[in-house]
């Protein structure tokens, strides 16, 4: 299979201070890759560090083919890489629809007339085409995180990258958003997704890393990783502590 994405001994942070160290690891075309790691490990960062908010001080990244370590956030979003955040912050003035289509405009750069179709395709792939019309302050969150991933798709991404998006879920909405990345592969994205709801990275990926302090820890079969005995200590251990 093919990689879409590459980081290679990548060092990153803010200032003075590293977060990301020696990062290496590869996602591969249509596959659902699953980040796991106890809080300040460096998967924010990665994923900072992944859209171009921040520049590796070490390192390479290698996307598509391409070397983006150094490409700008905006440049890198128009070659295919997509993310949602863990807190959407929508307009909340502006209708669903309206939503997706700033994103596929602004974000993407077509035009109107195209941007309208791609809004449209996204919400259907969500689920929300029929709540197109809402506007987005009236949204549940389990309809804001729907939008948040429209919002993602409205830029035609190659890479969806998924930040938390079943956090504050009950355990019916955690199962909508499961069947929702499992359409989302089918559709033939690749993703990387972000995530402490357990569940969700034993039953809906196909590689799990679990990093620390910034690097990768260990990468494989999500059954297998989650069973290991460093995943107990560095992470499960603490979130058990928490």
């Amino acid at each position: 299979m093919e990689t879409i994405l590459s980081f290679q001994n990548v060092n990153a942070g803010y200032g003075r201070v590293q977060i990301l160290n020696d990062l290496t690891f590869e996602v591969k075309k249509g596959e659902v890759y699953g980040v796991i790691g106890p809080n300040g490990c460096g998967k924010t960062t990665m994923f900072n560090a992944l859209i171009g908010l921040i520049i590796p001080t070490q390192g390479t990244i290698t996307f598509d083919g391409h070397n983006v370590t150094k490409v700008n956030a905006s440049t890198r979003c128009r070659m295919g890489i997509g993310r949602t955040y863990q807190v959407p912050r929508p307009f909340e003035g502006m209708s669903v629809f309206e939503n997706v289509l700033v994103a596929a405009v602004h974000g993407a750069g077509h035009s109107e007339k195209d941007g309208a179709r791609i809004a449209l395709d996204a919400l259907k792939l969500t689920e929300l085409y029929d709540k197109r019309e809402i506007r987005a302050g009236e949204l549940t969150l389990l309809d804001r995180k729907r939008m948040e991933i429209a919002r993602a798709l409205g830029t035609e991404p190659k890479l969806l990258l998924l930040d938390e998006v079943a956090a504050g879920l009950t355990e019916a909405e955690v199962q909508d958003v499961m069947k929702m990345v499992a359409n989302l592969k089918a559709a033939g994205y690749s993703i990387i997704w972000i995530e402490h709801v357990i569940q969700t990275m034993v039953e809906s990926t196909d590689t799990l890393m679990c990093m620390a302090e910034g690097h990768n820890l260990i990468v494989g079969n999500p059954v297998e990783v989650m069973n290991s005995k460093l995943v107990e200590d560095v992470y499960l251990g603490v979130e058990e502590d928490e």
